[in-house]
């Protein structure tokens, strides 16, 4: 399936003023979905630079160069529940090199459209409040969470349900939503990319 590494699925309730479109993702790739966190925003650097891209097909010939627009300000996954104070928000859009078949995206721009995905280095949107529906793959151990658990900060840039009264110290700090409601996607005729145990989570960082 086309959309088959993101976190997130399409049933989400958000306002565009709760979005940050100022870093990239330090990572070749990366989940829509993933909690992430400033690694990198030395405001002194211009807000775009130019790099050589090993992909790039001038620079494969050896004998050119071709440089594309980065943005340099950047973040990376949060790693749990010591990123308490650290979280930025989650990405909204995956970020690729290649689609499931291989092919480099930097050429397929109409690819890259349907997947609604970007190439690193590009300025990926990060969302910071909103209800968002959250597929296994988001879920720590891919375990379905509770109804009203507290939405923890788990490793990978993931979450985890943990009931309130069973927070510990660290954890209540890394507490960065509940989730609402919950849910398992069970293949029909087909297999389901996204099968599995699914959340709806209600955050705000």
């Amino acid at each position: 399936m086309a959309q088959s590494i993101t976190r997130l699925l399409p049933n989400r309730s958000i306002d565009e003023k709760d979005v940050i479109n100022f870093y990239s993702l330090d990572a070749a790739s990366g989940e829509a979905g993933t909690f992430v966190k400033v690694v990198d925003a030395d405001l002194s650097k211009d807000s775009v630079q130019y790099v050589n891209r090993p992909d790039a097909f001038l620079n494969n010939l050896g004998n050119a160069t071709s440089q594309y627009p980065e943005v340099p300000y950047k973040v990376g996954e949060t790693t749990g529940t010591g990123d308490a104070g650290a979280v930025l928000g989650m990405l909204l859009k995956d970020v690729r090199e290649t689609d499931e078949n291989g092919q480099k995206l930097h050429f397929y721009n109409q690819k890259r459209d349907e997947l609604q995905c970007l190439l690193s280095g590009e300025a990926v949107p990060i969302l910071t409040a909103g209800v968002v529906e959250i597929n296994a793959r988001g879920l720590e151990g891919g375990v379905a969470p509770n109804i009203n658990d507290a939405a923890v900060l788990g490793a990978n840039g993931k979450v985890t349900g943990v009931a309130y009264a069973s927070l510990s110290a660290a954890q209540k700090d890394a507490v960065v939503g509940k989730f609402i409601g919950t849910g398992i996607r069970v293949s029909q005729q087909s297999t389901d990319a996204f099968a599995g145990a699914y959340a709806k989570l209600k955050f705000s960082i």
